[in-house]
């Protein structure tokens, strides 16, 4: 009898102990779930940070080159709309409300001073010099803590700092080693508030034409078997290899066209050949082979050269190359067409090498067959020197002009003089309009081990 009462408060107490244990792991679980949901939303509010903070950097850069009312107008009003994006997204970020006091109180400065020199420039006012002052003190700032929140956001990336433990780490650590750990977290991001660039590469002048009824796509209708002619004839053929090519898919939309496969005979193993031949006129509008790609052989410079007579030998006249960037042994580079000595920005074609065998693998000509045709360019009303006048007096180093037509809307492009010039460290490109004197664009450039971009 003893024996049974044993063994009953024996399995009682196993049974117990399970559920405990069950209960304990459903518990911890749950709390692993909540904290990874945590940790995510902290992510994303601590990267949305750094992008505002990135584009508060580029508009201040900005300002500081620009000598356009209207051009200031528009950029203090998006610089205000940033900064108060990135305190917005601060404020997402568990710590502690005295540790971010002065970073806190650097992006409500900025947002209210671009508030303020926004309302003065829409009445015509330009900026005064002590204003233009205060602009390069607030833009010093800015790139100088562009280090710092880049290695928060590595360590972010590579798992050694969790921002939802910083819920537990406000309470008990930040505030009593508080020296210690700005070395390393966020601290320091109180002491400098940076952002690392988002370089944007396409050449300075891509996304105008999207919903723009092309201009270069003119001539008969093809059929299917006159696609795949096209396609065969175009593609960069390396060996003794034969191809064949099928048509897989017609594209209705703005620029009707076929879409051809192409295998090589035999086939290669992972190569597969794509290329989408407009319907009218049997144009190539892109192209891409698939294949990998090997270790890097062949230079940026020869890489060039092949991209420039590859464009040569498939009829594309009078180009110029503007940028290139590299992504994984493979090599991009932006071509514009010429005319007359003026560069087109708004016809971009973009060539893509391999830098295994100096082999084109990608071809892009949306925005070339939308703009290209042969246009009735004025001669400028302003010479070189006048338009030089019109840069701001704190820009260093100028060089260049050069006549460039730059698209300013769908339906509107303007002849300008391109000049590039230096303030501090930094390259941008400016555009002034060759009849008027206005100042229609600025760029920054960032050259980098991937290539020249822009921003």
């Amino acid at each position: 009898m003893k024996d049974k009462k044993w063994m009953l408060s024996l399995t009682l107490g196993l049974v117990l102990v399970a559920a405990l244990g069950f209960w304990g792991y459903r518990q911890a679980d749950a709390r692993r779930t909540m904290e990874a949901a945590l940790n995510n939303k902290y992510q994303r509010a601590f990267y949305d940070l750094t992008t505002h903070v990135q584009n508060m950097e580029v508009l201040l850069s900005k300002t500081l080159v620009g000598q356009e009312t209207r051009q200031d107008t528009f950029l203090l009003m998006n610089l205000w709309q940033e900064a108060d994006a990135a305190q917005k997204e601060l404020g997402q970020i568990p710590v502690p409300d005295g540790l971010m006091t002065r970073t806190m109180k650097y992006l409500t400065q900025v947002g209210d001073y671009a508030n303020t020199l926004a309302k003065q420039t829409i009445d015509g006012k330009p900026k005064t010099d002590e204003q233009w002052r205060t602009l390069r003190y607030l833009y010093s700032q800015s790139s100088g803590l562009n280090e710092e929140l880049h290695n928060i956001e590595s360590h972010v990336a590579d798992g050694r700092l969790t921002l939802s433990e910083l819920t537990t780490q406000t309470r008990k650590g930040l505030r009593k080693e508080g020296p210690q750990l700005a070395n390393n977290n966020l601290q320091t991001l109180d002491k400098k508030m940076q952002q690392f660039p988002t370089l944007i590469y396409d050449g300075p002048f891509s996304d105008h034409l999207a919903d723009k009824k092309p201009l270069g796509i003119t001539g008969d209708s093809i059929n299917a078997d006159q696609a795949r002619s096209k396609a065969l004839g175009f593609i960069d053929r390396r060996g003794n290899k034969d191809y064949v090519a099928n048509v897989v898919h017609t594209q209705k939309g703005r620029t009707p066209s076929y879409q051809v496969d192409i295998t090589s005979c035999p086939v290669r193993e992972n190569e597969r050949i794509t290329a989408a031949i407009s319907r009218q006129g049997g144009n190539v509008l892109w192209m891409l082979n698939s294949r990998a790609i090997g270790d890097k052989k062949v230079s940026l410079e020869s890489a060039g050269d092949r991209a420039a007579k590859f464009l040569a030998g498939k009829g594309f006249k009078n180009m110029q190359s503007t940028y290139h960037e590299v992504q994984d042994r493979l090599a991009i580079y932006n071509f514009a067409a010429t005319q007359g000595g003026v560069v087109l920005y708004p016809d971009l074609v973009k060539v893509s090498v391999a830098l295994d065998t100096g082999q084109v693998v990608g071809f892009e000509a949306s925005n070339y067959w939308d703009s290209h045709r042969d246009r009735k360019i004025s001669a400028p009303r302003l010479t070189l020197a006048q338009a030089r006048k019109k840069l701001s007096p704190h820009l260093e180093g100028v060089s260049g002009g050069r006549l460039a037509l730059i698209p300013l809307s769908p339906d509107t492009e303007t002849l300008t003089y391109e000049f590039k010039g230096n303030l501090g460290k930094d390259v941008f490109l400016v555009y002034i309009n060759a009849d008027n004197g206005r100042e229609e664009r600025l760029l920054r450039v960032v050259d980098t081990e991937e290539g020249v971009l822009t921003v």
